[in-house]
């Protein structure tokens, strides 16, 4: 029977009390589910059979697309990063219509949409936003992280979104990454995880599953084999979503090549010109344009965490926290009030270097 809310669910002979929905996707649903046994929280993702259907070919490929997601969701939980795992999974074919399900430790935490909100409200908005932070505790944890699955697995997550990352949060405000969501990850090989010539889509390439969603690189987007460079555009689209404050890419913007390279400085024009720099680098439109891997990407990252002052000058605001918190112009205070207002025609008067 698929899963219902209120109800328990065996899953590999485990019996798994299903508590509420956790997010719905096209291609499948997740639940938060509880272990009866120990009472452990997990997730579990059932997929939807019918929605592996091709019309075309009338072929159902559920089975290449939950063994992917066991496979390399199990692969990059090797790293020795923080990271989610797979507890347990199951085939049930024995039905009219098939189940499967995967068994995936839960996350506790926030996507990385609603923690950046959070964070920007207690920053003060945007203008005081300390984004080295991010920087350094967030993105490189994720460029470790693919470096590891890029060069050890030789696997391409493809789907780098503000919602398949958990923030997780520790004592004395320390926050770090998880990456969830190895769905339509893939396994590229050594051949071709750093191939990248140039042109790249021509019909040489092999195709792949064209992918439309926001911040997907040109060679993703129109269905050309995936590589290491991809997973670097899609990690610079959200440097982008970030440095501008939460603008994503919309497909109406992209008018031509050149409209595939992002730079933040054009919507929030307080981003150093350093940031805007490595984000324009990283989102070229040819992938052989762009970093070749993480690590060439964690030099340029480490060289934006040595910038001092990220937008306004933090120091002056909290020197004079008299001025105000969006414009940077100071506020009239009550002992301006006091003051005596002199008449411009006396200061005329006055000789040259008096007070």
């Amino acid at each position: 029977m698929p899963i219902k809310i209120g109800e328990p669910i065996v899953i590999d002979e485990i019996s798994f009390f299903i508590e509420r929905l956790i997010d719905h996707g096209g291609l499948s649903t997740v639940f938060l589910g509880i272990n009866e046994n120990t009472k452990e929280k997990v997730a579990i993702k059932e997929f939807i059979y019918h929605k592996f259907y091709d019309k075309i070919t009338r072929e159902n490929d559920i089975d290449e697309f939950f063994d992917n997601e066991v496979l390399n969701t199990q692969i990059q939980a090797q790293s020795g990063f923080k990271t989610v795992k797979v507890l347990h999974y199951e085939k049930k074919l024995d039905l009219e219509t098939p189940e499967y399900y995967i068994v995936f430790s839960f996350i506790e935490g926030k996507t990385f949409l609603d923690f950046y909100r959070e964070f920007v409200q207690n920053c003060r908005g945007l203008a005081h936003l300390d984004l080295s932070s991010i920087v350094r505790y967030i993105f490189l944890p994720l460029v470790d992280l693919l470096s590891y699955c890029h060069t050890e697995a030789n696997i391409v997550h493809r789907d780098l979104s503000v919602k398949n990352i958990i923030i997780q949060t520790g004592e004395e405000e320390e926050f770090w990454p998880v990456l969830i969501d190895w769905g339509v990850s893939k396994y590229v090989g050594p051949e071709w995880i750093y191939y990248c010539p140039k042109p790249y889509m021509v019909p040489e390439i092999p195709k792949d599953i064209p992918i439309t969603q926001k911040g997907a690189p040109p060679e993703i987007k129109f269905g050309y084999m995936p590589n290491g460079a991809s997973d670097i555009y899609y990690l610079a689209h959200l440097m982008y979503f970030t440095f501008t404050g939460g603008i994503m890419r919309e497909d109406s913007e992209i008018v031509s090549e050149e409209s595939y390279v992002l730079d933040p400085k054009k919507v929030n024009w307080f981003v150093p010109d350093e940031y805007n720099e490595v984000v324009r680098k990283l989102t070229q439109y040819e992938p052989a344009d762009r970093p070749q891997t993480m690590l060439e990407v964690r030099k340029l990252l480490e060289e934006l965490i040595n910038i001092q002052h990220v937008h306004f000058d933090f120091e002056f605001f909290m020197e004079k926290p008299d001025t105000d918190e969006t414009t940077g112009l100071r506020i009239k205070s009550q002992s301006d009030d006091d003051k005596p207002v002199e008449n411009p025609a006396d200061a005329e008067k006055k000789p040259s270097g008096e007070e």
